[in-house]
């Protein structure tokens, strides 16, 4: 077996499934490549396209609303994208670079690169197989015009939405979104927190904000410090939000609840540390706090796919959507005081989410290419 993995550079979840993927590659010996598809079209397409979508994320939510929305209209015409046209224009030596080199099976965890393979394989001598794998809970803009080999979807209940798009059954395989296995590692609270110089007692907030430092924290942070007769640790993950870092260390640098993180790889063990997290609803970020199995709070930073992630954890007991800051503070203590109810969320998070995705990914294409792992 000899796997080519590709992924994008716009938002950190769809590259945190192919860094999964690999995860089980890697640790069964397999062969395989990981890139990015954009690196075969002209030079610097990549890090122009991924800083757009950065900084629209970080600095303009509200427009990514009005691209997604306008993108599902369009999707839903059923007429041929410019996103598909623009990814034909490197295919062809995609297509060179797979066949160069031998590859078994192509998965893809971005739809630029499922763009590109569907022209790819309108030539009927291409016999390689490419597998889509979906990062949100949803079917985003645009996947329903890819035609590859088959697709990994998040969870069985989004079959009838997916189906209706355009995906056929058949080629949809239930494994869940891939997260690393470090997330179902649980370490506990005491032995995570020591791990991070943490006070063992006092109720612990995680607040994410995902991989590019988005959605306003300092309202947030000024928010929980009106609960004032409530002592707490609030970590807050900034990403590689420098900016946003200093913003919050000048504004709350007086008190001693308040710690900021940059860009870090133990979430994990943050996550086994905290009581409760909020969080941005990433369709990664959401699956990885799921399989670490800790009460969330969800709050929209933008619509979108992001909204559909939401509405889905929400809907099924796995997370609280909040309306808006105010609300999600006023969760965030629910879920801290309310055991109860935050066992029964995690009860959820355990019935719904598939923490081994990565690993049947890998076992499902090595079945349908014949291969012996």
């Amino acid at each position: 077996m000899k796997i080519l993995i590709l992924s994008c550079g716009t938002g950190q979840g769809h590259n945190s499934a192919a860094y999964a993927i690999e995860e089980v590659l890697k640790n069964r010996s397999i062969d395989y490549i990981l890139t990015d598809p954009l690196s075969f079209g002209r030079k610097k397409t990549s890090d122009l396209v991924a800083s757009a979508y950065n900084g629209i994320i970080k600095n303009a939510p509200g427009a990514f609303g009005l691209i997604y929305k306008a993108g599902d209209l369009y999707s839903s015409s059923r007429l041929t994208s410019p996103v598909y046209f623009a990814n034909t224009l490197y295919a062809k030596k995609l297509k060179n670079y797979i066949l160069l080199n031998n590859f078994t099976a192509v998965i893809t965890t971005h739809l630029f690169a499922m763009e590109a393979l569907t022209c790819i394989k309108k030539d009927k001598n291409f016999k390689v197989p490419c597998y889509g794998v979906f990062t949100d809970y949803t079917c985003i803009p645009f996947v329903a015009e890819t035609h590859l080999n088959g697709y990994f979807i998040p969870q069985k209940d989004l079959l009838p939405e997916i189906v209706k798009k355009g995906i056929k059954e058949n080629l949809t395989f239930d494994t869940g979104i891939p997260v690393s296995q470090k997330f179902c590692t649980k370490l506990k609270k005491e032995e995570a927190r020591k791990a991070l110089g943490l006070n063992k007692t006092k109720p612990v907030i995680l607040i994410m904000s995902g991989g590019v430092g988005c959605g306003n924290l300092v309202k947030l942070c000024k928010e929980l410090l009106k609960f004032g007769n409530k002592d707490f640790t609030a970590l807050v993950l900034v990403g590689r939000n420098r900016k946003l870092k200093k913003e919050i260390d000048r504004r709350f640098f007086k008190y001693n609840c308040f710690k900021t993180v940059s860009f870090t790889k133990k979430v994990n063990i943050y996550m086994n540390a905290a009581d409760v997290m909020v969080s941005k609803p990433g369709g990664l970020t959401t699956t990885e706090a799921a399989v670490a199995n800790i009460p969330l709070v969800h709050l929209l930073a933008f619509s979108g796919c992001e909204t559909k992630n939401a509405d889905f954890f929400s809907s099924r007991g796995m997370s609280l959507l909040a309306k808006n800051i105010k609300s999600a503070v006023e969760c965030i203590w629910q879920l801290i005081d309310n055991k109860e109810q935050a066992d029964t969320m995690l009860s959820m998070q355990r019935t719904y989410i598939n923490p081994n995705a990565a690993e049947e990914i890998v076992l499902k294409v090595a079945e349908e290419t014949n291969d012996r792992i």
